[in-house]
């Protein structure tokens, strides 16, 4: 009888064999006499083992795990299911493929000759529910990818990592070739990936947890003095120094996290000088170093963000630049502002700094807590209900007049009316109203309530 030895682990055997189909009590009796065979002869019985050797299978993945070789592991699965396999992680950046020849699938072929699909593919995959059923499935699943690759259906497992998306496997089979156990064969890979991505990010697992507990307590303003900062630096080994920005993005589906998570993936590989934490369905990104400052590589990463952005219709507030992490949460709320008012304004740009918004910023909240009556200047109630009756337009002449900065040329530009005609409104708006256009807080409290007209028509 061949005598072969069984993993120290049993539990993990178990798991690897999704040890419920099976009876326990005899595979541990099996275990315990370290006879394959015998194991083998259970599995057999339970009409697990038909064409994939298993076991054999099994073995051989764990003898590749202790080197963590991701490709040596992919090689492995190739030979013994007999189909092509591919790893990527979560931007679809290519970490292995078996075998490296072309199949005539066009996904496939492309990741032999580019190291990740580019951004229009990956839009095309969130369009078609591919990245969605990511999220939604945690064992094997089939797609079909169109009838363009309808000769290529495929098997989709997902790498998770403490519940955390971090790549793809893909077994691309022949048609009609989905098969029962290449499904099993998938779970198997997931697993041994698990463990491969679990053991390759061991080192800094710990320093992750703490990196986003670090932002965390950050965004909710948990860090008030120099020494809470000194502690955290020495938890995470983080080396974060200013300036420091962050960016808000959201997308049009509220549940859209994958594509945020993506979108933060990409930007790290542009920027890795950055924490990131996913909130309310907002990515959140604080950027730091000062390479953010330099001009040139502040264009390319901005130019590169809003393509990424429109590809996916997505929208980022950016806050001001500041010096001090004490600030964390006054300057998300910057970001969050330029969020909200970015979409409400203009929504067909993909990326709003707050410094565009800070008149909306500051006077939004009075808007929707204070009724008109309480912030418009008086001037332009009186207007509006005299040309309503002699249908007269001197509010109009008077918001021009204002809102071109007293300017008597640039009003008679825009209202295409003679000079004479613009100095009588004038004298007549001040005579109707009792104010003074030559007073500078009346001008301003005019200018103003202007603006606050057309912010609530906006708001609501």
């Amino acid at each position: 009888m061949c005598i072969l030895p069984i993993p120290h682990n049993l539990n993990f055997l178990l798991q690897f064999f999704s040890i419920s189909l099976y009876n326990k009590t005899n595979i541990k009796r099996a275990a315990r006499k370290k006879n394959f065979l015998l194991l083998l002869i259970f599995l057999q019985m339970k009409g697990v083992l038909k064409m994939i050797d298993f076991l054999l299978f099994y073995q051989k993945i764990m003898d590749v795990l202790p080197a963590r070789n991701i490709q040596a592991l992919t090689d492995i699965c190739y030979e013994m299911i007999g189909v092509p396999i591919s790893i990527t992680d979560i931007t679809y950046t290519l970490q292995a493929i078996t075998p490296k020849t072309k199949t005539g699938d066009y996904y496939w072929d492309y990741l032999l000759d580019h190291p990740r699909y580019n951004t229009d593919m990956v839009v095309r995959l969130y369009e078609e529910g591919i990245m969605q059923s990511a999220i939604e499935n945690t064992k094997p699943y089939i797609i079909d990818w169109g009838a363009a690759t309808s000769d290529f259906p495929k098997i989709v497992g997902v790498i998770r990592i403490n519940h955390i998306i971090e790549g793809y496997i893909v077994m691309q089979c022949p048609k009609d070739g989905i098969t029962e156990e290449r499904m099993t064969a998938m779970s198997i890979i997931q697993k041994a990936c698990a463990i491969l991505y679990g053991d390759s990010h061991s080192e800094s697992s710990m320093e992750s947890i703490h990196q986003k507990a670090f932002i965390g307590a950050l965004f909710k303003d948990d860090i008030h003095t120099q020494n809470q900062l000194d502690i955290w630096y020495r938890r995470t080994h983080l080396n974060v120094y200013a300036p420091y920005q962050i960016l808000a993005i959201s997308t049009p589906e509220i549940k859209e996290k994958q594509i945020l998570s993506y979108i933060q993936k990409v930007i790290r590989t542009l920027t890795p000088c950055q924490l990131a934490i996913i909130q309310e369905n907002i990515l959140y990104i604080l950027l730091y170093n000062n390479s953010i400052t330099i001009s040139d590589y502040q264009e390319y990463l901005r130019k590169y963000l809003e393509e990424l952005l429109i590809k996916f219709h997505a929208h980022c507030g950016i806050s001001n630049l500041f010096y001090t992490l004490i600030d964390t949460t006054k300057y998300r709320t910057q970001a969050e502002y330029a969020l909200d008012f970015g979409i409400l304004f203009y929504k067909n740009q993909p990326i709003h700094d707050y410094k565009d918004y800070y008149l909306p910023s500051i006077l939004a909240p009075r808007v929707m807590e204070m009724s008109a009556c309480s912030y418009l200047s008086p001037a332009i109630t009186c207007l509006q209900e005299y040309d309503q009756k002699h249908s007269s337009y001197f509010l109009e002449t008077l918001k021009c007049y204002i809102t071109s900065l007293c300017s008597t040329q640039e009003t008679i530009q825009k209202l295409h009316i003679h000079r004479n005609s613009l100095l009588y409104r004038i004298n007549k708006i001040e005579e109707l109203t009792g104010i003074s256009l030559d007073d500078y807080h009346t001008r301003l409290h005019l200018m103003i309530s202007f603006y606050m007209i057309e912010l609530d028509k906006k708001i609501h």
